[in-house]
């Protein structure tokens, strides 16, 4: 499904199934095995504890876009990536989403967490959150930087 396809499902609000992935491998067998998903979610938790990291914001973003630009470039289906809260403020979240559309990504997912982020399966994590504005002019600035309509931005 191209990203055209999962974007008019999306608008559409039809059901959209997305499995995660953490390699390649894991990706094209997403692709393979269960052809029925729509897309592949990069996940910021698998890629972290897939290099023996917790998942706090540890990896950088561009130790995550090359991780999901091989998911993208291995698979048809497109490749949602788990970009957690950003890695900065709005100007970092323009650039952000510049490249990662530019290396053929679906998407990209943003919390709305401070950083550094706690994940919120930790018992008794703290979760705190930016706040409305704060976070709102990330989405503004994504959404300015983004060149294709089709390029996912999902909080």
């Amino acid at each position: 499904m191209s990203n055209n396809n999962l974007m008019k499902k999306i608008r559409k609000k039809q059901f959209v199934k997305v499995c995660g992935a953490f390699d390649v491998m894991s990706a094209k067998l997403i692709e393979k095995v269960t052809p029925s998903f729509d897309a592949i979610w990069g996940s910021g938790f698998g890629i972290s504890t897939a290099r023996a990291l917790p998942d706090a914001g540890i990896i950088t973003m561009t130790e995550l876009l090359d991780a999901v630009r091989f998911m993208a470039e291995a698979c048809n289906i497109p490749v949602i990536a788990d970009c957690d809260t950003g890695y900065g403020g709005p100007t970092n979240v323009a650039h952000l989403v510049k490249k990662f559309e530019r290396a053929g990504i679906g998407g990209i997912c943003m919390e709305d967490k401070i950083f550094p982020k706690e994940n919120s399966l930790f018992k008794d994590g703290k979760q705190d959150i930016l706040s409305k504005r704060d976070f709102v002019s990330k989405l503004v600035a994504a959404k300015n930087a983004r060149k294709n309509p089709d390029f996912l931005i999902k909080s």
